[in-house]
């Protein structure tokens, strides 16, 4: 077996896209490849960053698998990275998703995927009751023995994963890393809120949901959930300081 990231995730409300006249779900299914290919290599990894393979894309009706080869455990921040990018990508087109990352041994052939981190993140990808990604609690433990990672994003740094108690849809919650997807757009926004005002992520999210057809209490409990964890994650960035 080969050691890697691995994250599969969900496409919500992918039943419905399929009757929705003013999404081509062919088209932006297939530009997903192509756009975390390009995330990878740039910018690249510095120099001192343990090698990996370059990300492999399988897409699987409403689940994208999306995989990095590495030795060292590193790699979970590329894949968090990546998938910052196609937040980004999703949203242009109304789109939302969940899923989950974990490191650890698996084998491909194709499309088919084996191995305990496999079985990892299969378990996890669709617990959160939210749009987001979590990380698996043994990749958790992994991020906690590591010094807080910081992407810089124009005048602020980022933490790419944070903690966060991420409720499921029996209410109960779990104290684990979650991508700062949330803090990477506002970071793009080059602004942070002011003291009482909601930020323009939590903005965006609310006007994305407007725009998405009629929901019911469940879905509505999963936008709630996904707007608290808005407001908290944007929070996080900081200005950048001169080291």
């Amino acid at each position: 077996m080969k050691k890697g990231a691995v994250a599969f995730i969900d496409i919500l409300g992918f039943k419905g896209m399929w009757q929705r006249k003013d999404i081509d779900v062919m088209n932006i299914l297939n530009g997903i490849p192509e756009l975390i290919k390009k995330r990878y290599r740039y910018p690249p990894p510095e120099k001192k960053w343990p090698s990996s393979s370059e990300p492999q894309v399988t897409i699987l009706s409403d689940t994208i698998v999306i995989t990095i080869d590495s030795e060292q455990p590193h790699c979970l921040f590329l894949l968090g990275n990546i998938i910052n990018e196609m937040t980004l990508y999703f949203h242009e087109h109304k789109m939302f998703f969940r899923g989950a990352i974990g490191y650890g041994e698996y084998i491909q052939s194709g499309n088919t995927f084996v191995g305990p981190a496999i079985d990892d993140v299969a378990s996890w990808y669709e617990v959160a009751d939210w749009i987001g990604i979590v990380l698996t609690p043994k990749s958790n433990y992994i991020i906690d023995r590591f010094s807080p990672f910081k992407i810089k994003v124009n005048n602020y740094d980022v933490q790419t994963f944070i903690k966060y108690d991420v409720s499921d849809k029996y209410n109960n919650t779990y104290h684990i890393n979650c991508l700062n997807w949330p803090g990477y757009l506002q970071a793009a926004y080059e602004e942070l809120p002011n003291n009482g005002s909601k930020s323009k992520t939590h903005k965006l999210m609310v006007g994305l949901f407007t725009e998405q057809g009629e929901f019911d209490a469940l879905v509505l409990k999963k936008y709630e959930n996904t707007l608290k964890f808005v407001d908290y994650a944007v929070c996080s960035i900081e200005l950048k300081t001169d080291e």
